[in-house]
């Protein structure tokens, strides 16, 4: 946000909050603060010190919870810590001032006997002061505090165009950034703004002529009104600027009734941007996860299948050992005894010494079966397998091809993982154990953690419920409550295949699950989520996603 853009935009901001009292602070993002004002019931200011789209902004109430939930990132220590602090120094205080310190992108608000100093720089940072120190910080940038003296020659409509010319022409015979050079002898510009620089004066006449008669104007996707997210996602699609600038077509800039307006629907803009390519750039790395271990799976699946004995040649050694009318010779491991079916033909045959020949040949139709038991399974794991991979493989290009966040894998669907497109944060998926409820109406609980899982089992569950995990898998704990012992087959069941999707044998084809009563249930040591066992049941069954299929609670 370059000097011009920000004074129109101070200028309209000043007698709405000047006067007022701002409260009921919070943290609206990772680098970002909302305030109500009084007297306005409609509108929160909101102070951003993102990399992107930093700068003061008067935001609709109704738009701020949707602003808030496009956070694409968990707000760290240090930025909860700062907002305490603005609670406890700046919420209830009378707004005195606010400014720009001349020759800078440096924004002061002044409320009650506390400052908010915002620095539009590389880095920006949003600083709290308190009688006279700062105290906390948001943002990337180093803490802005002691603010930067007030520098008006340096203003972009004072400063010499020859001066910037010979920045510009000085860096280029020196190899250096242009932008950087330009921005130095003039720091109200933006790099945006620099680069439509071409080393002349005149060029920066004709840019200080568009600040002169600066007015809100938007640089907004092609096709505005059918764009999509994909095309908010990168900076240059679209940013607030002073009017027409160089490079720019006239067709690409939307022109707004005022700066507040303009402010709002840029802001808007750019976290949807960068929550679109937060969520496509999670989903796809989730996709190739799922990609690289079907892979491994098929690979191996297809290893153990080539590694299995064949069953046919041990029936034909046990029918061999069974026509062979003469006793084993004793003490020996290995006997060579003619085939039954080609006479000429002689078959060695590993047997246990101390057995008869009958039960040698029992031993080896028995070794066969479970072969072809064995075989059966690994070639049905390997036909779910591949049908996965062709699945994955659809996902991962769904992904790539993705315009909008409706066209990305939903939260909890199985696909891909999408932050925050089920609930907003604070809400819902965000905290507290996943509930849902059987077809017959049973509450079931499903812990999202090791911490979790020891308070879902050990402080929500009763005695009698019932208990749920994976069988030999890290994974989550499952609680039925079960509070008038009307849990039936159907219900253990559908509780099983979600206790068996939400552990790390999800993508086996069938999985054995502990089902317990909760008081056979102990702490176990090593840590939160560690369980020593009683009395259990096993249940084998086949991993199912409960979204879209168990209500949601």
């Amino acid at each position: 946000m370059d000097a011009a853009t920000l004074d129109g935009l101070l200028a309209e901001l000043r007698p709405r909050l000047v006067g007022r009292h701002l409260g009921r602070s919070r943290l609206s993002g990772p680098a970002a603060l909302s305030f109500e004002i009084s007297g306005d019931k409609s509108h929160r200011l909101w102070l951003d010190a993102s990399r992107l789209h930093a700068g003061p902004y008067l935001v609709p109430k109704e738009t701020v919870r949707e602003l808030e939930s496009l956070g694409v990132a968990v707000a760290k220590g240090q930025a909860r810590q700062a907002a305490l602090l603005v609670r406890k120094h700046v919420d209830g205080g009378r707004v005195r001032s606010l400014r720009r310190i001349p020759g800078s992108r440096v924004v002061i608000l002044e409320a009650g006997d506390a400052s908010l100093v915002l620095a539009l720089q590389a880095a920006p940072a949003l600083g709290v002061v308190a009688e006279g120190a700062l105290v906390g910080s948001l943002g990337d940038g180093e803490a802005p505090w002691p603010p930067p003296k007030g520098a008006p020659e340096r203003e972009w409509d004072r400063v010499e165009a020859e001066a910037v010319a010979a920045a510009w022409r000085e860096a280029q015979v020196q190899d250096r950034s242009t932008v950087r050079a330009v921005l130095e002898v003039c720091p109200g510009l933006t790099p945006r703004l620099a680069r439509t620089l071409d080393g002349s004066e005149a060029s920066f006449e004709r840019l200080r002529s568009v600040l002169a008669s600066a007015r809100p104007t938007l640089l907004v996707p092609p096709a505005a009104g059918e764009g999509h997210d994909a095309d908010l996602v990168s900076p240059e699609a679209h940013a607030l600027l002073p009017g027409p600038v160089r490079g720019v077509e006239a067709s690409a800039l939307s022109h707004r009734g005022s700066w507040v307006e303009a402010g709002a629907a840029f802001l808007t803009a750019r976290l949807h941007g960068e929550r679109f390519e937060a969520a496509r750039k999670q989903a796809g790395n989730e996709s190739r996860r799922r990609l690289r271990r079907l892979a491994q799976l098929e690979t191996h699946l297809l290893r153990d299948l080539a590694g299995l004995p064949n069953e046919a040649e041990l029936r034909r050694n046990g029918e061999a050992l069974l026509a062979w009318p003469s006793p084993l010779p004793p003490g020996v491991a290995e006997v060579e005894v003619p085939d039954p079916y080609e006479p000429t033909r002689r078959r060695r045959v590993s047997i246990d010494p101390a057995l008869p020949g009958p039960r040698n040949a029992d031993r080896i139709f028995a070794k066969a079966r479970r072969i072809e038991r064995a075989r059966h399974q690994i070639e049905v794991r390997l036909r779910e397998t591949r049908s996965q991979l062709v699945a994955a493989r659809g996902l991962e290009e769904r992904v790539r091809s993705a315009r909008d966040l409706a066209d990305l894998p939903a939260a909890g669907s199985g696909e891909g993982l999408v932050p925050g497109a089920a609930a907003a944060p604070g809400r819902g998926e965000t905290g507290g154990p996943r509930h849902y409820l059987t077809s017959r109406g049973l509450s079931l609980f499903v812990g999202r953690g090791a911490k979790e899982n020891h308070h879902l089992t050990f402080s929500v569950a009763r005695p009698d419920d019932l208990w749920l995990h994976a069988r030999d898998v890290p994974g989550a704990h499952v609680i039925v409550k079960d509070n008038e012992g009307r849990a039936g087959a159907e219900d253990l069941r559908e509780a099983a295949e979600v206790a068996a999707f939400f552990s790390e044998a999800k993508t086996e084809a069938q999985v054995d699950v502990h089902v317990t009563r909760r008081k056979h249930v102990r702490p176990g040591r090593g840590g939160p989520g560690r369980v020593v066992l009683g009395h259990t049941d096993t249940l084998r069954v086949a991993p199912r996603d409960p979204e879209g299929r168990l209500r949601r609670r």
